[in-house]
């Protein structure tokens, strides 16, 4: 009996490593919808990609604000501060300089540029006294249809946003107001200048870890030359972290030697390339992915469709454990009652500084019967028999043994 425990056990490790690996399809519509992808759950939300023209951050502290670049908006940093407002001038304002957002962190968006101190968050100008973020510089920014707006951002102060926009001759001027409490839980609030409104356009921040969709990026043109062009990709949320593993066939699950980023575009759009005639994928390169609170996937590409499909087609596999995190000692985790009357739930407990990721009940076949994030797991699906239960936590994973009487 004892053997056949031994031999269960390993079976369950060996299959708690080598995870099912699920084929999937995201459909951006000829590229023209944002696509933001939980890679548990498999759950798709579409957003119009051109529907905003800035963006103003929620989370954090760096008051990151974006343009919609790929939409074609562009941002001019004039030579006029605040001060100016009223005598803004846009002779000479294709020699200003312009900014895209970056594509490296969400925090550091197109206004977030030529920062001349710690201080300063390239828009305006923090004070360590009342924690209040005072506009001081004037830009210009150009909608796609060719039309312009001058705008500053006059502050965000007790986690409200102030910003005021108007034509270049002043007229039709607005000045609105967007509170951190009404975006909620998403990573940024979005305004059309165009249609003068708010919008709501990602799911909260929890609920996604990569979006599909289209940024600019410097595209070589000769020697030293490169051109902004706009490219079809993948980011990253925040406080995920990705690491790119090539030359080793895509179905290993080998993750020693990487290099983890948490740069936004690292999965990005290098790994597909045209020939002239199709798009081509790199066969030998796999991205891993790992969430906050630990969890890790395995991602690589399988196909591309541009033009009037924008399908991506990409196979996923999640880890048994992400790196940093190792088996953990089974006292650390408490299930009872165990035995369990069939149809009565099973509780699971853990030592402090602990918290449940998920668990995987197999049977003594080793099939995988029953997968819950929950802490308290119902067995009216269960028949009464001997179970094993991968118990997943932040801090590592622990095998338990399970009985239903």
């Amino acid at each position: 009996m004892k053997r056949i425990g031994m031999i269960l056990f390993a079976a369950l490790a060996t299959s708690m490593v080598n995870a099912q690996e699920i084929t999937d399809t995201v459909k951006t519509s000829g590229n023209t919808m944002d696509v933001y992808y939980n890679l548990h759950t498999g759950e798709k939300f579409t957003a119009d990609r051109d529907n905003w023209d800035i963006a103003f951050e929620s989370k954090g502290f760096t008051a990151s604000v974006l343009i919609n670049g790929q939409k074609g908006i562009m941002l001019y940093s004039s030579p006029y501060e605040v001060k100016d407002w009223a005598s803004f001038d846009t002779t000479g304002y294709a020699a200003w300089p312009t900014t895209q957002n970056s594509r490296e962190s969400w925090s550091k968006g197109a206004f977030n540029h030529n920062l001349s101190s710690e201080f300063d968050l390239g828009w305006g100008t923090y004070n360590v006294s009342n924690h209040v973020i005072t506009g001081d510089s004037v830009f210009l920014v150009e909608l796609e249809d060719g039309s312009m707006r001058k705008l500053y951002v006059n502050e965000l102060a007790s986690g409200v946003y102030k910003f005021t926009y108007a034509n270049v001759d002043g007229s039709n001027e607005k000045t609105v107001e967007l509170k951190k409490n009404d975006i909620g839980a998403q990573n940024f609030g979005f305004y059309s200048l165009k249609d003068e409104m708010f919008m709501v356009r990602e799911p909260d921040t929890e609920e996604w870890d990569v979006v599909f969709t289209e940024y600019i990026s410097p595209i070589p043109t000769g020697p030293g030359q490169f051109v902004d062009y706009p490219v079809t990709g993948v980011k990253i949320n925040k406080n995920v972290q990705v690491a790119q593993r090539d030359g080793m066939d895509v179905t290993s699950d080998d993750t020693s030697n990487l290099n983890w980023s948490t740069n936004m575009t690292e999965i990005g759009s290098d790994w597909k390339s045209w020939n002239g005639t199709a798009y081509e994928y790199e066969e030998d390169r796999a991205y891993f992915v790992k969430l906050d609170g630990g969890q890790m996937w395995k991602m690589y590409f399988t196909k591309y469709e541009g033009g009037p499909l924008g399908n991506f087609y990409f196979v996923k596999e999640k880890m048994a454990s992400g790196v940093g995190i190792e088996t953990i000692a089974a006292s650390r985790v408490n299930v009872y009652p165990n035995p369990v009357n069939q149809g009565s739930a099973i509780n699971i407990s853990l030592d402090d500084n602990t918290q449940l990721v998920e668990v995987r009940v197999y049977n003594q076949a080793m099939q995988l019967v029953s997968v819950q994030e929950s802490a308290s797991i119902a067995t009216n699906d269960l028949v009464t028999g001997l179970y094993f239960m991968a118990v997943e936590t932040t801090e590592g994973s622990a095998v338990k043994q399970l009985i239903i009487k």
